[in-house]
């Protein structure tokens, strides 16, 4: 095999680098030798671009840092937002219940002191025709107690635990109550179901549909003079007058009841 020899004119150029390079490693500037100055002038750039980007890498860290913290801040905002507008519809609903007690007191001013109100925790309108009242017997509600709404009386109280009780409406089919139309003379009972009516009414009575329905009281129950409803046409079956009653209390939009102290049972 031959073997390549350099040109000369390439050696000549090597070793003329070679003793520049040397030269400028043994002659020395103010700051070190040429060498070393002209090693620093080639790395500089590099160097203050490396510096850079190590800033620039510290910074997104930072700003990475940053984000996921506002992140968090949004995160926890929202959170309270919603939290806020919960207790805000609570409060809001606190504000009804009052304003509808304010008023159901204003209108029952006579009812005495010892009535309770309570706040209707559940309603079975429809099909068991009851309500359920956050008051029980620790509060003084008792078996019987009569139960009004704002328009009229709602019915009575007929099952009682420590701290709620039961209500059954007028509209339940086993409910009554005495009572008699405001302008008519006699007694009647308002039986409940479907269609309410007054009975026991002696036949071909007259009276105009409109016309108030009021409780007597005779049954022990109920305190006379309350609004049970107002009155349909009436119709004779029998040897009685029947008389269909509207009742005044709509157990569906009763959120808060009054309980009135019971007739027929007393604290011991």
């Amino acid at each position: 095999m031959l073997a390549v020899r350099p040109h000369p004119t390439v050696l000549l150029a090597a070793a003329c680098g070679a003793l520049y390079v040397a030269s400028a490693a043994q002659v020395r500037t103010g700051t070190g030798t040429a060498l070393s100055v002209a090693v620093a002038h080639l790395t500089e750039p590099v160097l203050q671009v490396g510096g850079e980007l190590t800033a620039a890498g510290h910074d997104f860290l930072l700003g990475q840092r940053d984000i996921e913290n506002v992140l968090g801040q949004v995160a926890e905002l929202r959170q309270d937002n919603a939290r806020l507008r919960r207790e805000n519809q609570l409060l809001a609903a606190e504000v009804a219940l009052l304003r509808q007690g304010h008023r159901l007191l204003a209108a029952l001013p006579g009812v005495g002191d010892d009535a309770i109100l309570a706040r209707v925790m559940a309603r079975d309108v429809l099909v068991g025709h009851s309500l359920r009242l956050d008051r029980g017997s620790a509060h003084g509600v008792f078996l019987d107690a009569a139960v009004l709404g704002e328009a009229g009386v709602l019915g009575r109280v007929d099952r009682v635990a420590a701290t709620s009780c039961r209500v059954q409406l007028l509209a339940h089919p086993s409910a009554a109550a005495a009572a008699r139309i405001v302008g008519v003379e006699g007694e009647a009972l308002l039986t409940g179901g479907d269609k309410p009516a007054l009975t026991g009414l002696p036949p071909y009575t007259t009276v105009e549909a409109g016309l108030p329905v009021v409780t007597t009281g005779s049954e022990g129950i109920y305190p006379p003079g309350l609004l049970l409803g107002t009155t349909g046409e009436a119709r004779t079956e029998g040897f009685f007058t029947v008389v269909p009653v509207v009742l005044a209390a709509k157990p569906a939009e009763v959120a808060v009841a009054l309980v009135l102290p019971s007739r027929t049972r007393k604290e011991p």
